[in-house]
């Protein structure tokens, strides 16, 4: 009797990102089921700052927003190595030669990517059968980042997911699967952003089907929209108040803007509808968009 050979699958994705932490664990639990063997955690999440700044964030979470810093979800990694034998290691550069060439001598089968915050170039997609990532719109609509804060700005009814084969061009390979449901705006951002993972994280079961089966996928529409760090910047950046309305709808939604005035950087929380600014920040600029931008869950 042969013994079925098992279908090698990493992980690339940022743990700092709950996103990710939430799909990952489903991975786990569904690698148990399968003959699947998940073998190593690629973390690309940005550790890189200085100890002083980590410290001080760390400290104004906990005093600010002490759910969002709790000791299971930012500490994934120790129960990781305490539960499983998933290996996890920080590479600070997908893309890099070595590790490249490390990847191909590995001979993985697939990899999955969650929230992971660098693109996937040529070279590095060719040392998988497929790449497999998640992404946070109804893809070829809001590719790029922030994908639900921007459905949310645009007044759209609908948001959603897609599960993509990753191709080098940024959240534009062929779908394996997508969800839509009706946007709720008596709820706030992290509410349906959750809700939202909690549905991609009850289709990867599907997801998991269809890439074993090589499903080709579905190519995307050469039409869609994309915003990125750019866009971002140009949509909280001012250097006058004038559009009111459109100033509060952005502080509302990321939480607040940087007003620019004599060269100086003012980080405005809350303006009324005559333009009078009652809410500023004097928190390092790190500080501040850490607790008030939101970028991640």
């Amino acid at each position: 009797m042969t013994v079925k050979k098992k279908i090698k699958i990493v992980i690339f994705g940022d743990l700092n990102n709950i996103i990710c932490r939430v799909l990952f664990w489903q991975m786990m639990k569904l690698s148990k089921e399968k003959n699947i063997e998940l073998i190593k955690f690629y973390n690309t999440a940005k550790n890189n700052e200085n100890l002083i700044k980590n410290i001080i964030k760390f400290i104004f979470i906990k005093i600010f927003n002490p759910l969002k810093h709790n000791f299971f979800f930012n500490n994934t990694g120790i129960f990781i190595k305490f539960f499983s034998n998933i290996d996890i290691q920080n590479i600070p550069n997908i893309n890099e030669k070595n590790f490249v060439k490390y990847l191909h001598q590995s001979r993985y089968d697939y990899a999955f990517s969650f929230c992971c915050n660098q693109i996937f170039k040529k070279k590095t997609l060719k040392c998988f059968k497929k790449v497999i990532n998640y992404h946070s719109s109804i893809l070829p609509n809001y590719r790029g980042l922030n994908s639900t804060l921007w459905s949310i700005f645009f007044e759209e009814k609908f948001t959603g997911y897609t599960f993509h084969y990753t191709s080098s061009k940024i959240d534009n390979g062929k779908i394996i699967l997508k969800n839509k449901f009706k946007i709720d705006y008596q709820n706030s951002y992290k509410k349906i952003e959750m809700y939202k993972t909690i549905l991609a994280k009850n289709s990867l079961r599907k997801v998991l089907n269809l890439v074993l089966k090589k499903f080709k996928g579905n190519s995307q529409s050469k039409k869609g929209s994309y915003y990125g760090k750019k866009d971002i910047k140009r949509i909280t950046t001012y250097r006058e108040i004038k559009n009111i309305q459109l100033i509060k709808k952005v502080i509302n939604i990321w939480g607040g803007i940087i007003l620019i005035k004599n060269n100086k950087k003012f980080y405005i929380t809350k303006i009324n509808d005559y333009g009078n600014i009652s809410g500023i920040s004097y928190y390092p600029a790190f500080i501040f968009n850490f607790l008030t931008f939101k970028k991640n869950l």
